[in-house]
Formats: C-alpha cells, sequence, structure tokens
C-alpha cells in the first residue's frame, strides 16, 4: 500500500507568502471557533449585499440619465449660432450655412427662427406661455428628430403655402392637451412685438391650424415647445429671409468642444456659438448631484459591513492570542503579525465584492433584458424601468468596497502586532 503523501509544509516564516498562508488558515480552517467564523460570514455577506444594492442603485439611476440625456440630444441641435449677444438676426443666413457645411466637424446646418410667444384657444383664452421655433421642414431632420417624436399629424402642414389661409403649427403634446385643442383646431399666437393701426397699438398675432402633436418624452419640451414653418416664423417677426440662428449637427458628439471651438473660429467674433450642454447645463447638473446622493446613501451600507469586519478580526484577535505569542516567540515579527490580519480582512472583503459585483451585474441585467419593473404609459415616458450598469460605476464600487475592508481591518491588525510574546503565551 503506497503511504498518502504529506501535506505540503507552511512557508518559511521569513518567506512573504507567511503572511498569507496563516491569514487563509485563520479565515478556512474548519475548525477554528465557531462565532467568529459565523461573524465572518456574517460580514462576507454584508460586503456583498452593499455591494450588490450599490450597483442596483447606480444602474437605475444611469439607465434614466442615459434615457432622458439621449431624449435632449435628439431633441437639440449640437451647437446653435446666434448673430450676437444681443440676438441680432442673421442675414443673409444662406451663406454662413454653406460656410458651416464646408467644416470638417459639421455634418449639417440649418436656418432656425427661436421665439417666445403666447398660445390661446377658444377653451384656455388666458393662453399657454410657449417656446416657439421656426424650422425649416427640408432640413430640420437632418439636423434633430423631430420626425421620430411625432405622434399624430404630419410635418407637410408647415411647408410653405402657396394660398393665403392658415399656417400650420406642431404643438407638443402637453401643451395641446392644457390648450384644449387637438389636429385640425385652431390657436392663436401673440408675440412679444406690436402692431400699429390708425387707433391704437395692439399685440403682434397670428391665428394657426394644428397639423400635428409631438411626444418627446420629456415634459418641459411636450409642455412649452411648438413648432411653425421657416416662412411663417421669418413672415411673423419681420425677419425678410433672415433667421434668430442656425443649428448645427456635428459628426462625432465627443468632440463638441473641438467642433465648437472650429465653428467659432470660422464665423469670427461677431457670433455667438453655445451647445447642447451649456444649454442644458442646470438639468444635467442635476442628474449628476443625484446619482452622487444615490451613492452617498446606498455606500452606507458597505460601511456597516466595514464595521462587521472590525468585530470579526478584534474576536480573532482574541482568540488566536496564544497562536500569535507561539509566533512571535518563534520569530515572526510585528509586521507578519500586522499582515495576516489585513489580510484576513481583505480577503473577506474581495470575496464579498466579487459575489456583490457578478450579483449586481447579473441582476441588472435580467431587470433590464426582461423589463420586470413595468410603468404606465399613460402616467410614465417609459414603459419599464431601465437598468444600465457603467464599468466606471462596477470599477469605483470595487474599489470602494475593498478600499473600506483594508481600512476597517487595520485597528485589530494593529493591536495584534503590538503584543508581546510574554504576554500573549501567557493569556489564559
Amino acid at each position: 500500500m503506497i503511504p498518502p503523501e504529506p501535506a505540503s509544509p507552511p512557508p518559511n516564516r521569513a518567506s512573504p507568502a507567511f503572511s498569507l498562508y496563516v491569514a487563509l488558515r485563520y479565515t478556512l480552517s474548519p475548525r477554528r471557533n465557531a462565532f467568529i467564523a459565523l461573524l465572518s460570514m456574517l460580514s462576507f455577506l454584508g460586503v456583498a449585499v452593499g455591494v450588490m444594492a450599490l450597483l442596483i442603485a447606480l444602474a437605475l439611476m444611469t439607465g434614466f440619465q442615459e434615457d432622458v440625456q439621449q431624449r435632449i440630444l435628439a431633441g437639440n441641435a449640437h451647437l446653435t449660432v446666434f448673430g450676437g449677444w444681443g440676438g441680432k438676426p442673421i442675414d443673409p443666413v444662406e451663406p454662413l450655412i454653406d460656410l458651416l457645411q464646408d467644416l470638417p466637424q459639421v455634418e449639417v446646418a440649418a436656418p432656425v427662427v427661436l421665439e417666445k410667444g403666447l398660445l390661446v384657444s377658444e377653451l384656455n383664452p388666458s393662453g399657454e406661455p410657449v417656446f416657439l421655433k421656426g424650422v425649416d421642414v427640408l432640413r430640420e431632420g437632418a439636423v434633430t428628430d423631430l420626425a421620430r417624436d411625432l405622434v399624430e399629424g404630419d410635418l407637410e402642414g408647415l411647408l410653405p403655402r402657396s394660398e393665403p389661409g392658415e399656417e400650420g403649427v406642431v404643438l407638443g403634446k402637453e401643451l395641446a392637451y392644457h390648450l384644449g385643442v387637438v389636429v385640425g383646431g385652431t390657436v392663436e399666437l401673440l408675440v412679444p412685438q406690436v402692431d400699429v393701426t390708425p387707433f391704437r397699438l395692439r399685440p403682434r398675432s397670428r391665428h394657426f391650424r394644428v397639423v400635428g402633436l409631438i411626444e418627446a418624452g420629456f415634459h418641459d419640451y411636450d409642455s412649452t415647445r411648438s413648432y411653425v414653418g421657416l416662412a411663417a416664423a421669418q413672415k411673423l417677426f419681420g425677419l425678410g429671409a433672415g433667421a434668430t440662428g442656425i443649428e448645427v449637427r456635428i459628426r462625432d458628439l465627443e468632440e463638441l468642444a473641438v467642433a465648437q471651438e472650429e465653428v467659432e473660429k470660422a464665423l469670427g467674433p461677431g457670433f455667438q456659438v453655445t451647445n447642447l450642454i451649456e444649454r442644458n447645463r442646470p438639468f444635467f447638473s442635476a442628474m449628476r448631484l443625484e446619482k452622487l446622493l444615490l451613492f452617498l446613501a446606498v455606500g452606507l451600507i458597505i460601511m456597516v459591513a466595514a464595521l462587521n469586519i472590525v468585530s470579526t478580526l478584534l474576536l480573532a484577535v482574541k482568540d488566536k492570542m496564544r497562536d500569535l505569542g507561539t509566533l512571535r516567540a518563534l520569530g515572526a515579527t510585528r509586521r507578519q503579525i500586522l499582515n495576516i490580519f489585513l489580510l484576513q480582512g481583505l480577503l473577506i472583503g474581495v470575496l464579498g465584492t466579487l459575489v456583490g459585483c457578478a450579483v449586481g451585474v447579473a441582476m441588472s441585467w435580467f431587470l433590464d433584458t426582461y423589463q420586470v419593473i413595468s410603468l404606465p404609459p399613460e402616467v410614465y415616458y417609459l414603459s419599464f424601468v431601465p437598468f444600465k450598469v457603467r464599468w466606471e460605476d462596477l470599477t469605483t464600487v470595487a474599489g470602494l468596497a475593498v478600499l473600506l475592508s483594508l481600512v476597517a481591518a487595520a485597528v485589530p491588525a494593529w493591536r495584534a502586532s503590538r503584543l508581546l510574546p510574554v504576554e500573549a503565551l501567557r493569556y489564559e
């Protein structure tokens, strides 16, 4: 009968692997104190649950943010050119559009009239303030996704009319609801300009026929925006063949700052160029703040788990007091004893983090792919709750969990390293 091979001996006490070997024995040995083993398991589960909860919460926030950001990107031009800080109209506008479209970063440019006004209807005589946009229908689709957001009617009603009559207007769905109008209805637009008559001054106004409704899925847009044809807006505001701005779509959104600088350089100092990030800065800042606050709130779970690691290792130090005295008497240094308990806390943190990351990513994928959490479409613009895990969030959460585990192990490890061999051997 062949005798069994002897178990591999522990590494030499002078070897760097010595502390890791002892830490693994203390963490995984089946003969360790049952109560301490239970506390270690609870610490491990605490880290895993904290990491999982934080990843799912961040995935939820990221899913909503990316969806809203996509809607903002789709409904706005990447760059908008204005004729100076005073709102000076751009006339002539076509030569500038040709100049912009020759730039390498620019994909397409289109004239636009951006003004404010008041829309009134028979059911809402007090009116609703609106953001009015005069668009070139044939070119607007290349700059924004206006046609994609159309839910009723069509955009052909915004084209210039060959016969006299009411011009067409496209309204946000929420705006149409507040005005009490449907496609085919009539609204009156009042603008902050006046018409002079022999008898009095009166606000300039014009009647429009509702030819379409849009739903961008963003309340601010759906409740305040209205679209008319470029020719109608030019006539209403007395712009001739000019425009109040030029909308620009660039080829690569990642190069937004470079493209803006290129456009500013090509146009010269007489123009103001803004980008969609600047125009929506308060909203983007609010979303980043919400995500940060959510990270801090849910991250407290990981901190509680780290405190469990402290109590677990303190009890482990007390339980292994005689072992530590023996190791010190046999030549183990204080640094090696310190490393034993640092590595033990790190093992709990790393294992908990790996399990928490795996479960968190899997749960987020499952909830997003199978659309588990549905929403009523008549209340929300989404039919389900989206979950998107970003690699930046994953690495941040994992790094934070491991770091907190290491910091939590520092106090028990330091206490163990300060034990004197004689006192440890006389324990009990």
